[in-house]
């Protein structure tokens, strides 16, 4: 926390002397103000570490204050979801028995029927999970925050290594001083694509091994065919992605294998009882427990 602290004071105090970036003031195109933000707060990390550190130590400390806290939310709110499945099961056997006598009392066809049925089933499953804090929307929260976060710090460097932007064109009359040479090894250079095609690799490696684990823990449960296609078309982007992180800088090149490979740690992190048990999630139940879609299926048999 306290080197957290002193980073936040830095980044104020380096908006207050530097308002306005001289790459800004001579950029033919204005500058997206999220992107300036993101700027300066690279530059006010970099004061105290070197620039490959610099985007590499950034990245681990966005991800664990931004969407560490959610992914451990969000797995917590599963866990509950798991816990409230029997009780929900059981009201749905209770439910379809209602619906089915008020159906016959009043004439209603099968249609009729089963579209009342998975109204008030849809409704009460909702307010559950709400009254439990664990609504379907909140699972939703970590796309929403991870996705904006890598398009933004991925168009920040590329704009501080001199690249022209998606929409903005030409942002900035050349790279940031001392990225070409604030490199390590045989990737000084910071503004060019890596040579040996490591970094590309790795990426590659990376987000194809995160697909891997999603999939092969949740091997014991049934796949709708949108899970099916969605997993393939992501094994597929884990490939494509090799060839454009061969053409991307060195900048972007170590911003994104740091967040892929940080990514691999964590889901292999959150599948370690103890890391549950202190991060305060449930424990993992081996035998499968039935989703809602076969849940609904059960309510209407």
């Amino acid at each position: 926390m306290p080197r957290i602290r002193s980073l936040v004071l830095t980044y104020i105090r380096h908006q207050r002397k530097t308002p306005i970036n001289n790459s800004f003031q001579n950029a033919s195109t204005q500058f997206p103000v999220l992107l300036a933000a993101n700027e300066s707060l690279i530059q006010a990390v970099h004061t105290e570490l070197p620039w490959w550190a610099t985007i590499m130590g950034l990245t681990c400390l966005l991800r664990t204050s931004l969407t560490l806290p959610i992914a451990v939310y969000q797995q917590r709110s599963v866990g509950k979801m798991i816990q409230l499945a029997p009780m929900i099961q059981s009201w749905g056997t209770t439910l379809k028995t209602q619906i089915a006598s008020e159906s016959k009392q009043k004439g209603w066809g099968y249609a009729r029927y089963n579209g009342e049925l998975q109204k008030q089933y849809r409704k009460k499953v909702g307010e559950i999970y709400a009254h439990y804090g664990c609504s379907r929307w909140k699972l939703l929260a970590l796309p929403y925050v991870q996705i904006p976060l890598w398009v933004s710090m991925s168009l920040t460097l590329r704009h501080m290594t001199g690249y022209p932007l998606p929409w903005y064109g030409q942002t900035s009359d050349g790279p940031t001083q001392g990225l070409s040479e604030g490199g390590f090894g045989w990737v000084t250079d910071l503004t060019v694509p890596d040579p040996t095609m490591t970094f590309p690799l790795l990426i590659g490696a990376g987000t194809l091994l995160n697909v891997e684990l999603n999939a092969w823990l949740s091997k014991d449960k049934e796949k709708t065919i949108t899970q099916k296609v969605m997993t393939n078309a992501f094994r597929c982007l884990a490939v494509v992605f090799v060839p454009i992180a061969a053409h991307a800088p060195m900048t972007l090149g170590l911003y994104w294998v740091t967040s892929t490979w940080y990514s691999v740690v964590q889901n292999i992190a959150f599948r370690i009882p103890s890391v549950r048990a202190t991060l305060k999630m449930p424990p993992l139940q081996p035998p499968p427990i039935k989703n809602e879609y076969q849940q609904n299926n059960a309510v209407q048999k």
